[in-house]
């Protein structure tokens, strides 16, 4: 049984709070498996390694590039749509369709996906109440009892939208199907590691990319839900691995993943794990549970 949608309910359960301790021991450093893969991608900064090998989350999180751009200068093009968005929503102006225009094409690589014009085009269709409806969003995403029942019309919450409200609120997780999708693979390491079969509490739901890559965490005894464009589950999931990672930056001692800037790393080094997820191995078909009921 999932915990009520509350902070302090979820992160005392046995099975988060147990794989909490974990993250946050791979956070200091320790490995959480070998993860190898090839990088098939058109656009990489140059000299990139198309040969990726990450052992421990920091490893992960310095590989980090995205659009053929590696993370510094990433966080720059992030400062200033993060600017900009603050700036419009303070003041509530024409503006605020703008950045947030140039946050989804941003959010999409670029690319003029089916996604990214369909968000652009619900954010056009509510430019009269675009600013009271993202300040809505972002009180339910700070609230530690949170009540996620208006995104199920009301509000949005997907892929894209996931980066605008991370922009606005810098300790919000940006939570997406490749970012589910490493958080499952951790949990299925944790839960391999202490033979454990997957409580519901920690069943991080991914989407596939538009790729041939496995994005799907998933075992004959592991089966993690997919986000299936479903904004109101796609947000309490998002609130749930900010609490997580919230939680296991707090507790791990290293200085890279502290703060708001380590949660970014953090996220990063999610980010490129996400991208390819290593194809589960055979079942040794033994295990205990964690579920209590």
């Amino acid at each position: 049984m999932i915990a009520p949608l509350q902070k302090a309910s979820y992160l005392g359960n046995a099975s988060v709070s147990q794989f909490v301790a974990q993250l946050a021991g791979w956070l200091d450093g320790e490995a959480f498996g070998e993860h190898r893969f090839y990088i098939r991608d058109k656009i990489l900064p140059d000299g990139y390694d198309r040969a990726f090998r990450a052992d421990t989350l920091q490893q992960a999180f310095q590989r980090f590039y995205w659009n053929g751009r590696h993370y510094d200068q990433h966080l720059a093009i992030q400062q200033s749509l993060r600017e900009r968005l603050s700036l419009a929503l303070s003041q509530q102006h024409d503006a605020l369709v703008d950045i947030i225009d140039d946050t989804l094409l941003w959010a999409s690589g670029g690319k003029v996906i089916k996604l990214y014009t369909l968000n652009r085009d619900w954010a056009r269709s509510h430019a009269a109440n675009l600013a009271v409806k993202l300040q809505r969003s972002l009180a339910i995403f700070a609230s530690d009892t949170p009540d996620c029942s208006a995104f199920d019309g009301e509000l949005r919450m997907n892929a894209g939208f996931t980066k605008v409200y991370t922009l606005a609120a810098p300790r919000l997780l940006a939570y997406d199907g490749r970012t589910g999708a490493a958080l499952g693979y951790l949990v299925r390491q944790f839960c391999e590691k202490n033979r454990l079969l997957l409580d519901p509490n920690l069943c991080f739901p991914w989407a596939p990319g538009a790729s041939t890559m496995n994005r799907n965490p998933s075992t004959e005894l592991l089966h993690f839900k997919q986000l299936a464009n479903r904004s109101r589950f796609h947000a309490e999931w998002k609130i749930r691995a900010g609490w997580v990672l919230g939680a296991a930056c707090d507790a791990a001692s290293s200085d890279w993943c502290k703060g708001d800037a380590g949660l970014r790393r953090v996220e990063a080094a999610l980010f490129m794990i996400g991208y390819d997820i290593p194809l589960a191995k055979k079942p040794a078909r033994s295990g205990r549970s964690l579920l209590t009921d």
